[in-house]
């Protein structure tokens, strides 16, 4: 067994919460061109798949809160799963506030948040947050990191438990970079958002103009698509989400952008990316990557706690 056949086992700690078959929801997904979320919802989809999960609705993350509204009395058995990634916390205010509001909406249900990077910057929003998040009696968080555990279990939830990133799923159902598929040397995928890395210093770095980040390798016709679906949102929020049925198209559309995405990864040697599913594409792909930490060491501490043994990955330190 190799270390990512492992990791896609370590996602089984999900099936002792949310058992093989289970009638569930599925809110927060991503309808946005970072290709890192996608990746996730893709492998949240994969393991859904692989284990038979009765999917009564899904929500994008414009429309999940007026889900919550029009559906006050979702029966008992239904489980609330929650998107994971790295916006649990004070960075990205709007997918902490439906996590706040799903507790609140649905105090009788067994909810869960899929694996999760925790990041407050404001100790005051940490404790407020909290006080809303720990009042629920039937929650589990999974998370990708021993800190994001211990600020859990210190202030959110007694049932905390470790768990890879969701995108390891995908292992074995991505294709595997072979020689021929290799045209260019170094693709530079660094980030250029709010969670931006400091660069200066790393050998061989080349001007910003020479990196890239997910919205540089997505084209004008995914900006196009995005734009159009989240319009659909837009009238889904006013008028009801059943209108448009938006995860559907949106999950077809993304299987063709993350498909793409992927040869173009396979076309390089190396990724050097402080982008931490740049990273965790490469291990899905086989191919080499060098990674950057974040701002805050979120890449740092997903890559000691899970793909430190992976091979031909190394995280670099400045």
């Amino acid at each position: 067994m190799t270390h990512m056949d492992k990791l896609k086992n370590d996602l089984s700690v999900i099936d002792a919460v949310v058992p093989p078959g289970s009638k569930v929801v599925y809110l927060d997904i991503p309808l946005h061109l970072n290709v890192g979320d996608l990746l996730i919802y893709k492998g949240t989809e994969q393991f859904f798949k692989e284990r038979r999960y009765q999917v009564l609705a899904r929500r994008t993350d414009k429309t999940s809160m007026k889900w919550l509204a029009e559906n006050p009395n979702l029966p008992k058995d239904v489980i609330v799963l929650m998107h994971g990634g790295g916006n649990f916390g004070d960075l990205y205010g709007h997918h902490q506030r439906l996590r706040e509001a799903v507790v609140e909406r649905f105090p009788q249900h067994k909810i869960v948040y899929l694996p999760q990077t925790v990041h407050f910057k404001d100790k005051g929003k940490m404790l407020q947050s909290a006080n809303i998040i720990s009042k629920h009696k039937n929650l589990t968080i999974f998370c990708r990191d021993e800190r994001s555990k211990e600020l859990l279990e210190a202030h959110f939830c007694k049932d905390v438990r470790l768990c890879p990133d969701m995108a390891h799923a995908l292992w074995n159902v991505f294709p595997k970079q072979g020689a021929t598929d290799i045209k260019r040397d170094t693709l530079w995928m660094i980030r250029k958002d709010i969670e931006e890395t400091k660069v200066d210093g790393l050998p061989g770095m080349p001007g910003p103009e020479g990196y890239e980040d997910w919205e540089d390798i997505c084209t004008d016709q995914d900006r196009a698509k995005t734009k159009l679906l989240l319009n659909f949102e837009r009238v889904n929020r006013v008028l009801s989400t059943k209108l448009f049925n938006t995860p559907e198209k949106w999950g077809a559309y993304t299987d063709t952008l993350v498909d793409r995405v992927n040869h173009y990864f396979m076309a390089h040697d190396t990724v050097v990316t402080s982008r931490m599913h740049g990273h965790i594409l490469c291990c899905l792909l086989g191919v080499k990557t060098k990674l950057l930490d974040n701002s805050y060491g979120k890449n740092s501490g997903y890559y000691a706690s899970w793909t430190k043994d992976v091979p031909d990955c190394e995280l670099i330190t400045l």
